[in-house]
């Protein structure tokens, strides 16, 4: 009997240990080694480290959104209170943004960690949603639909209403030179990035930043165009995209 029930409790133990392991999605960008990104070793924790510093992170999808304010040069992020889900992870140096994903599997979901790590097409070490404005970092289109990626609903899940996604062109200047940030995004993303964007304009570090984004008919001919050509989203006619912007900073368009 206290066999039993010591399997019982080391099963049990066992279930609530997955259900709060998170899987990291690694940015392999060039651009982006300055960034040491690793969980703990129990993976409920977001460890990172740069020689520059790190300003704040952001965590976020459609449902959530968390801001820890860093200024510092490594820091630990606790994962317990992040819900289920497919996360992006915004960690902002002082130089730079860097993005990655962070995955928080249910238990109830009909995949195990392993499985999620070995489909490489399917989820690419931060290859899924980013593109750099000189590096060609996504190399083949996922498997897994761009909508799926960002809404985190299996495929066999259907959605009521139809999802609308946009292609997000984002440009910081600053004292220590500028960045560009290229990714696709869904609406409730980009709201909250135009929102944030607006009150950047109104602060001294924030004053020169720019912010375009396009509306995107075909989420999977836009990303294979976009691969192909770093450019396409300034095309002036296209089936895949709006080419009149959604949002654009004060009418600038030139400098992005």
């Amino acid at each position: 009997m206290i066999k039993l029930i010591g399997t019982l409790l080391v099963l049990v133990y066992s279930i609530t240990s997955f259900s709060q392991n998170a899987i990291l999605i690694k940015n392999t960008n060039p651009k982006a080694k300055e960034l040491q990104q690793s969980l703990n070793l129990t993976k409920d924790s977001l460890l990172l480290a740069s020689e520059n510093k790190i300003l704040k992170v952001e965590i976020f999808n459609e449902d959530y959104e968390s801001l820890v304010e860093v200024e510092d040069y490594e820091t630990r992020i606790g994962l317990n209170e992040l819900p289920a889900g497919e996360f992006i992870v915004e960690a902002r140096l002082e130089d730079k943004i860097i993005v990655f994903d962070i995955i928080k599997p249910a238990f109830t979901q009909d995949y195990s960690s392993t499985e999620l790590l070995n489909q490489k097409n399917e989820v690419a070490e931060g290859k899924g949603m980013m593109l750099d404005e000189e590096l060609k970092v996504i190399k083949t289109p996922p498997n897994y639909s761009l909508e799926s990626i960002l809404t985190g609903k299996k495929r066999h899940e259907k959605t009521r209403k139809p999802q609308k996604f946009y292609w997000v062109v984002m440009q910081i200047n600053n004292e220590s030179g500028s960045c560009k940030t290229m990714k696709l995004v869904d609406q409730a993303t980009v709201d909250r990035m135009i929102l944030k964007h607006k009150h950047e304009l109104n602060s001294k570090s924030g004053k020169l930043n720019k912010l375009m984004v396009w509306e995107v008919y075909d989420t999977s001919k836009f990303m294979a165009q976009q691969m192909s050509d770093k450019n396409y989203f300034y095309s002036l006619t296209s089936d895949t995209f709006n080419t009149t912007p959604y949002y654009k900073t004060h009418n600038e368009i030139a400098n992005l």
